[in-house]
């Protein structure tokens, strides 16, 4: 960019007055200004004296919003390259104004709309220390400030910048104006409020040809402006001011270069893992900001490879030779920044200079938001212009730099803050009609978003809204908020859990369109991740050459809350949902490019709902986990010699050890519905709480738990539930009246077989209390509190059984061994069995580890989940499973001997008895008694399969939860014993009982 030096004029001062004829006014004549640096007018022939009392005005009109403009500033102060030391200055952030007055700043709260004229003056008055501002003859702004000063003499004005002057040159220190200007005024004394909006002349500045230099810029008539039609030009003369002295100023702008980088380096670590692409960048881009500082040398784009190559855009009068020169002696540095740090070596680094034009003027249709001129943008720079719709927003379009070609480009226009020229429908079915396009993309996600709450989303609203979707998704690019509103659309949609037909229609539409979604976003850093409350999704983009497996998880989930991706590079020990993928996937993200942009990204997703992954084809399984997801850009990665990992947490805790099924989900499966299928993915290891898998490809993941191998269905749970709850009550208050009857009745207690009865109804008394209290003391949430209530169960639960088995060593030593039967201290080596037993069992389990016990329970569709007891299933085997078989052996075996017992005993002595039929009934009712003391119900569960397995489960829980109550009918309401000590013949005088009754060989 060429210096255009000022001519030099005579250093005599002329005091003549210039005629009428002389001067040319620009009454009707506006300048216009596209924004670049080396166009301005510039105050010429004239300069201003010390002024203690001033007024200066100018109408402007702006065309685009910019980050920073100017109308005009006034400097003179030579030593101070400062914006803040400016004498007068106007300018404004966006559309609000900015003043500079005597080296200080302040802001007008006042709004400039584009493409509307505005009248700005302010006053200045130093006897009253008093600054007034003036927009359209109304008054926005005034204050005392604490300053006598008076506006320096003979500086340099300029119009359309601020400016500094720099060694007789005018250098821009902010963004050019886009708009018009006009009708620059300047008076030595302050107006009155009406005469602002006058057409009177300045005395000090006016606009008049001679005033100014117009060599870059020409006037442009416009009748409509605002003193067009004046007789002011032909009544009012402008006094001739002194001529600028010779050295004071020189009309020329700094020019504007580039320079292209080529620059090798090296890294150094101190970190255990070795840095990557990402590091490098960040790396380098700190570095560049603390070097590069200012507005003289500035890197507008950088990327690294093997080298690093930048664009860097110099403002300055120095040659180019020197610039390179400083620019390579500047990458001639050493930096540092925590644990990794770079060198540069001199000749490592190359600097050419680069010819660069401006992007030229372009204009942009669009069918939805309308039609957009875009003025001549300088290289790396932005051009704003108003909104067609809403002109008091902006849309945007920078100017880039290739920086490969080396040449500037135009980007795409960003109109994400303009509006629609019209609005869209209010009904998701009207919405079919909107062809999606860039500009109106991020507006129909949002609307279906607003419209989702009242839609009744049957199969015709499903597939629009897909549709739409998938069309949005289409697009080159997709942007981050563009993302998360998609995303929250099929949040929505998925947290209905619509499991039916319509729902099947689409889900391999919308899988699909997460997939193609993530590797669409467009970011920098390494990954990026978009979140709802049911979904996440993560896109990153690893180095290849630095790639040794990678770990992705969610931690924990709780709908609606707190969901969150993690990555490591190592496996998750514990995670809701992870997976892991090996080191030999590398030559899948193209380690043979050197461009870190041509290196396939890797994408990880998250479904936090069950309701889109429904296969009718299963009728025995059902999905137990949330999905997964794992995927490579433009890679199909199947049959891999090292698996993938993945870990899942099951959804209901497998409590039963039904069988589990590791699978993926097949698009092609239900005739192209999709399905479940297990092929390539196999079952490594699993428990109650996880699943741990090996799938050899990378897809949807999932794990199914066999219904077949289940124990019952959650309604027929919440039966049996339901029926156990009622049983233990009743038991409890039945065991209670026993004991308390064989408490009170002393004669009732003094034989042995009494004695071991309330043992046994005090044990189970405390299982079935412990049991009822279990849910309610679990809802606490007290990890202590809920391993003391599981250790009670255990324990009752082991005493009780241990208390049967001691009551069938009873029936063997009173009916079977009679002679030399007796034991010394019989009931206390029976107390010292029945309760130390089952306390060496639980102490050996609590050694080992105490968090075998706590709540088990994460089943949300089980209102009765919430139970402690027994965590680890080896444990519950051997503890309690082991234990109750093997008494549940002996006892059974005893019921035998026992029963053909008293029939061997009954044949002897009822050989010929005509009663045969009483006999069968005190028979039957021997048996069922010495059931329920034996705990033989029991045995009901081990025929709980197959076609009858609900039947026994029935029984099983009828039977053995009111253990109680038929103890306390057998062996207190029906025992003629007890009739008899409780005096109450008239009632149970009739339930006599034989001499060879159950309840009477215990006594023996």
């Amino acid at each position: 960019m060429a210096l255009k030096k000022r001519d030099k004029r005579s250093a005599e001062i002329h005091f003549d007055f210039a005629t009428e004829g002389e001067a040319r006014y620009l009454h009707g004549e506006r300048l216009d200004l596209l924004g670049r640096n080396d166009k301005f007018v510039s105050l010429v022939n004239f300069s201003i004296p010390q002024l203690c009392q001033f007024t200066a005005c100018i109408d402007l009109k702006r065309t685009a919003n910019v980050s920073s403009w100017a109308a005009f500033s006034y400097d003179a102060n030579n030593s101070s390259m400062d914006i803040n030391d400016l004498e007068l200055g106007l300018s404004g952030e966006n559309k609000q104004l900015r003043l500079y007055l005597f080296g200080t700043k302040r802001d007008i709260e006042i709004e400039l709309a584009l493409f509307l004229w505005y009248s700005v003056c302010c006053s200045w008055d130093t006897r009253k220390q008093l600054l007034e501002v003036y927009c359209n003859g109304e008054l926005v702004h005034t204050e005392t400030i604490g300053s006598a000063g008076c506006l320096k003499p003979s500086g340099s004005l300029v119009l359309g910048h601020l400016h500094k002057r720099k060694d007789g040159f005018i250098v821009r220190v902010s963004n050019s104006f886009i708009g018009s200007l006009y009708y620059f005024q300047m008076w030595d004394h302050v107006l009155g409020q009406e005469e602002l909006l006058d057409c009177a002349m300045g005395n000090m500045v006016s606009w008049k040809e001679e005033y100014w230099n117009f060599s870059s810029i020409l006037p442009v008539v416009d009748h409509h402006l605002r003193c067009a039609g004046s007789s002011e030009a032909s009544s009012t003369r402008a006094p001739t001011l002194p001529p600028l002295p010779p050295t004071s100023s020189t009309n020329a702008t700094l020019p504007l270069s580039f320079f292209s980088i080529d620059m090798q380096f090296s890294l150094f670590y101190k970190t255990e893992r070795a840095p990557d692409y990402y590091d490098a960048r960040n790396l380098l881009a700190n570095w560049f900001s603390i070097i590069f500082t200012g507005e003289e040398l500035v890197v507008t784009n950088f990327k690294v490879s093997y080298i690093c190559k930048a664009i860097i855009k110099a403002t300055s009068l120095e040659t180019q030779e020197v610039l390179s020169l400083k620019i390579k002696q500047s990458l001639n540095d050493t930096y540092e920044e925590g644990l990794l740090s770079l060198y540069v070596k001199p000749e490592d680094v190359a600097v050419k200079p680069i010819a660069l034009m401006d992007c030229p003027e372009s204009f942009s249709h669009t069918t939805y938001k309308g039609n957009y001129s875009w003025p001549l943008t300088q290289p790396a720079a932005k051009a704003e212009v108003s909104c067609e719709k809403n002109p008091l927003q902006s849309a945007e379009r920078s100017c880039g730099v290739h920086i490969d070609l080396e040449q500037a480009f135009w980007r795409k226009p960003d109109l994400t803050e303009c509006r629609l020229l019209e609005e869209l429908p209010d009904n998701i079915l009207d919405l079919q009609d909107i062809t999606i396009t860039e500009e109106n993309a991020q507006d129909v996600a949002e609307q279906i978003l607003h419209l989702l709450p009242n839609a009744t989303l049957q199969m015709e609203e499903l597939e629009i809204i897909t549709s739409k979707v998938s069309e949005i998704v289409r697009l080159a690019d997709v942007s981050v908020a563009l993302a998360e509103s998609i995303l929250s659309i099929l949040n929505y949609i998925l947290l209905q859990e619509i499991e039916d037909d319509n729902m099947r229609q689409v889900t391999n539409s919308i899988l699909k369109t997460t997939e193609e979604m993530g590797y669409k976003v467009t970011y920098t850093e390494r990954n990026t991740s978009v979140i709802t409350t049911s979904m996440a999704l993560l896109v990153m983009r690893p180095d290849p050459s630095m790639f040794g497996g990678l770990a992705f998880g969610v931690a924990s989930y709780n709908r609606g809350l707190g969901l969150k991706i993690n990555i490591q590079e190592n496996p998750f020990k514990e995670a809701l949902a992870s997976v892991f993928l090996p080191e030999s996937l590398k030559k899948f993200l193209g380690i043979e490019h050197s461009d870190p942009e041509k290196h396939s990204k890797i994408q990880f997703n998250f479904f936090g709902t069950t309701s889109l992954f429904v296969d009718d084809s299963l009728t025995k399984e059902r999905l137990n986990t949330y999905v997964v997801s794992a995927s490579i850009e433009n890679a199909s990665v199947q049959t891999l010699k090292e698996p993938v990992t993945i870990t899942l947490q099951h959804i209901d805790h497998n409590t039963g050890s039904a069988a589990v099924h590791c699978v993926f989900w097949d698009f092609q499966k239900n005739n192209g519905l999709g399905g479940w299928n297990t092929s390539g993915c196999e079952m490594d290891s699993t428990d109650r709480n996880y699943t741990i898998c090996f799938c050899n490809h990378l897809t949807h993941f999932g794990v199914l738990l066999d219904l077949a191998r289940t124990e019952i269905d959650a309604t027929q749970d919440r039966i049996l539930t339901l029926i156990s709850y009622a049983g233990c009550g009743v038991s409890s208050l039945f065991l209670c009246i026993t004991l308390v009857t064989y408490l009170a009745l002393e004669k009732l207690r003094r034989d042995n077989p009494a004695k071991l009865l309330l043992n046994l109804c005090a044990a189970l008394l405390m299982l079935n209390m412990v049991f009822l209290t279990n849910s309610w003391l679990a809802s606490f949430n007290q990890p202590a509190l809920c391993i003391t209530v599981a250790v009670l169960l255990h324990y009752f639960l082991l005493a009780a059984f241990t208390w049967m088995c001691l009551e069938s060593v009873q029936f063997y030593l009173a009916l079977i061994k009679v002679f030399n039967a007796y034991v010394p201290k019989y009931i206390l080596k029976c107390s010292i069995a029945g309760w130390g037993i089952p306390a060496l069992v639980i102490s050996t389990v609590l050694i080992i580890n105490k968090d075998f016990y706590g709540d088990g329970s994460h089943s949300e569709s089980n209102p009765f989940s919430n139970f402690c007891w027994i965590q680890e299933n080896t444990v519950f085997y051997i503890s309690v499973v082991a234990y109750i078989i093997l008494i549940f052996l002996i006892n059974t075996a005893m019921f035998i001997i026992v029963l053909l017992q008293i029939h061997s005993m009954k044949s002897r002595t009822h050989k010929r008895s005509r009663f045969w039929k009483r006999g069968f009934l005190q028979d039957l009712k021997s048996a069922f008694s010495l059931m329920f003391l034996l705990g033989l119900t029991w045995g009901f569960v081990f025929f709980a399969w197959g076609a009858v397995r609900i039947l026994f489960l029935y029984l099983f829980s009828i039977f053995n939860t009111l253990q109680g109550f038929f103890i306390f009918v057998f062996h207190c309401l029906m025992k003629e014993e007890v009739a008899k000590q409780c005096r109450v013949p008239f009632c149970w005088g009739r339930c006599r009982w034989s001499n060879y009754s159950a309840a009477d060989m215990m006594v023996g």
